[in-house]
């Protein structure tokens, strides 16, 4: 029951997240979360905190106004105490120069009691740092 329980709160929690309303999931993160976002810099990312974890959220929907993020699959295994989520999930937004961005990723997040502590996210970085580079005006090797 737990499980599903949690499931259900972890979907309804990304039908929010992906329209946009990210303060949702930096409010059940821990004042400690440690966030790992995997790819080099300026991509990849390793934060700590709620504050970082916040500006970091509000830099992606800044850099991609629009994009929508679906949550396609969700597993939960474990107990109050020490729950893992693996979640994945689709990405599509409109570019400024008109083309669609469409990515897939993978989170993995440890709750402890109900309270995001490590939340780790894998996505296609090469198709993120094209769309990335579109959305910044660059072109040629930076854009990559």
């Amino acid at each position: 029951m737990y499980h599903a329980i949690t499931r259900a709160r972890v979907r309804a929690l990304w039908r929010r997240i992906g329209t946009g309303e990210y303060q949702v999931a930096v409010a059940t993160a821990a004042p400690d979360l440690e966030f790992h976002f995997a790819g080099p810099p300026p991509i990849g990312v390793h934060l700590r905190g709620r504050d970082a974890f916040a500006d970091w959220f509000r830099g992606v929907f800044e850099l991609f106004p629009g994009l929508r993020i679906t949550l396609t699959d969700v597993v939960v295994t474990g107990w109050p105490w020490r729950t893992t989520a693996v979640v994945k999930l689709r990405l599509t937004a409109r570019l400024a120069d008109g083309s669609t961005y469409e990515n897939q990723a993978m989170q993995w997040v440890r709750l402890r009691w109900g309270r995001m502590v490590y939340d780790e996210v894998i996505e296609d970085t090469h198709a993120l740092a094209a769309a990335r580079a579109v959305q910044l005006g660059l072109t040629g090797p930076a854009a990559a």
